[in-house]
């Protein structure tokens, strides 16, 4: 065996090995730095478009939900003011026929007190009825206080009279019949009021003259 296989060292140097080089000149090593390096820069770009439609399409989202919202309440205004154009258009009716009513209770009471009259005024009784289930279910509620404290906001005070048994202030008689139109005021009702009894009535109006 020869003694330059004994000893490596003593191989001539230029017998020695060459490293590997692709064709490009490049090692392998530094091709696949290469190769990463540039998945990496395609999966950022990647990354960054699909961040960019994602934003897109949250703000397409919210856009469609705006109109949405902004479809809906256009609607529920309409509607309202559909509503409410219905309304005001009733109150004029309603307006007009409350002295029609007055009148229609006025000629059934006349009627009632006459002798033979109580055969018309059951027939005008069920005409009244149909005409008040009708007023109602258009919105018309009447305001008749039978009794109970004045309330200036629904009452009108007619005159003011001493009574033995109703307080001072209470409603004694109803002497017209008010209405409201979907919690509207068309008429408040005229009410006689209770000014207490007689004696204590005599002294407050003695103490208010002096």
């Amino acid at each position: 065996m020869s003694k330059n296989l004994e000893n490596p060292e003593n191989q001539n140097p230029e017998e020695q090995p060459e490293e590997v080089k692709t064709p490009e000149g490049t090692s392998p090593d530094e091709e696949q730095a290469a190769s990463a390096a540039g998945s990496d820069a395609e999966l950022g770009g990647l990354l960054k478009k699909l961040d960019e439609a994602t934003a897109e399409i949250s703000e397409q989202k919210e856009r469609y939900l705006r109109t949405v919202a902004d479809l809906e309440n256009y609607r529920k205004r309409a509607l309202r003011e559909k509503d409410e154009a219905r309304r005001q258009a009733n109150c004029g009716l309603m307006e007009d026929l409350l002295p029609i009513l007055d009148n229609f209770r006025l000629g059934l009471k006349s009627a009632e007190s006459h002798e033979g009259g109580a055969v018309f005024a059951e027939g005008f009784r069920m005409i009244l009825g149909q005409m008040e289930s009708t007023l109602r279910q258009n919105g018309l509620e009447e305001i008749n206080p039978e009794s109970g404290p004045f309330d200036p906001n629904f009452h009108e005070a007619v005159a003011h009279v001493p009574h033995e048994e109703v307080a001072d202030g209470a409603i004694i008689e109803v002497h017209r019949i008010g209405y409201k139109l979907h919690e509207r005021l068309l008429r408040p009702a005229a009410v006689l009021i209770s000014s207490g009894p007689a004696k204590v009535a005599a002294e407050t109006s003695e103490a208010e003259e002096e």
